[in-house]
């Protein structure tokens, strides 16, 4: 039996402010949750996170569904979701059913390319041909495993749409492209409100239920080793997303190599308490303040997917993922 390469590195979607409008794209839904390759090879299935954590007994269901495609081998990518009561992905839902092994069963994965199948590399094909391919390949019910549909031509209602049915946003391909690593602008996401992933540097203590956490300090990388100040963000903090941070944040001795400082009216007269820069989170927001600080930020939830040298340059657009045999 033909082995699975031992890598394959993610396409990922360039952000622009609108989606292209001819007929060479076909637009699909952006979900709201955490990157996964699925690999089988014979009875062998693994699902892998885009930091290449292995998430295969948290997903038995999923791997068990793969387990019984069709043919002997595939690569599959796709996006790990749960859905809120309109049938929209929830990302504050998947934490939930994720941290919960009772609640797992209600994950699915929405599967959006087929890049190997049966001894064959198909990324040099066309996307279009891909998208055909994996839809016959998912034909009939297969469980978590859903097929991620697709419109072709019209961007720009597309994403109007999707923004009217309270939706992430578009992914938009071009019909033409290969799958290729990396940020090639051939794959375009259209959000419906502005998010992007932050390293959380520190963090200031509250009032009352908050004492222990009132906001969390947040930074982007800037250079090699250094970090950009991006502000506070306390909206989106809940009782179990505090613990849950409280866990996991480790004080650091010295503060971090900042390139702007807070000041201390930015702070709002708050002590700082620094961590080390370990956790990865997602926000919210409405732009930049004009020394560019996060304006009206609310905290999406913990990436556990992410880690926080995936934010560099140098990573941002690589995301390497192994197969480790499987």
């Amino acid at each position: 039996m033909t082995r699975l390469p031992r890598r394959v590195g993610l396409q990922l979607a360039r952000l622009v402010p609108r989606a292209p409008p001819g007929d060479d794209w076909l637009h699909e839904v952006k979900f709201d949750g955490y990157r996964v390759l699925l690999w089988r090879n014979g009875r062998e299935v693994r699902i892998t996170s885009r930091g290449n954590q292995d998430w295969s007994e948290k997903l038995p269901g999923a791997v068990a569904a793969a387990r019984e495609l069709p043919g002997r081998s595939c690569i599959l990518d796709g996006e790990l979701i749960a859905l809120d009561e309109q049938g929209r992905s929830s990302f504050g839902r998947l934490q939930q059913f994720f941290g919960a092994d009772a609640a797992r069963s209600l994950l699915r994965i929405m599967v959006f390319d087929l890049l190997y199948v049966d001894g064959r590399d198909l990324r040099r094909l066309p996307q279009i041909e891909r998208k055909q391919r994996l839809a016959t390949l998912l034909a009939g019910k297969h469980g978590p495993l859903e097929l991620s549909r697709y419109t072709v031509g019209n961007g720009p209602q597309a994403a109007r749409a999707a923004c009217e049915q309270g939706l992430e946003g578009i992914v938009s391909k071009l019909i033409t492209s290969p799958y290729v690593e990396g940020r090639p602008g051939t794959w375009l996401k259209i959000k419906c409100v502005d998010s992007d992933e932050y390293v959380v540097l520190g963090y200031t203590p509250g009032q009352g239920a908050r004492e222990q956490l009132g906001s969390l300090l947040l930074g982007s990388p800037a250079g090699r080793t250094g970090w950009r100040y991006r502000g506070r963000v306390g909206t989106g903090l809940d009782a179990s997303t505090i613990g849950e941070l409280l866990r996991h944040l480790r004080p650091s001795s010295r503060p971090p190599q900042l390139e702007n400082p807070p000041t201390r009216q930015q702070l709002r007269g708050a002590v700082p308490l620094w961590v080390r820069p370990e956790l990865v989170v997602e926000v919210e927001y409405r732009g930049y303040t004009e020394d560019g600080l996060l304006r009206q930020g609310s905290l999406k939830g913990l990436r556990r997917d992410r880690r926080v040298a995936s934010l560099r340059p140098a990573g941002r657009n690589v995301a390497r993922v192994t197969s480790g045999g499987a």
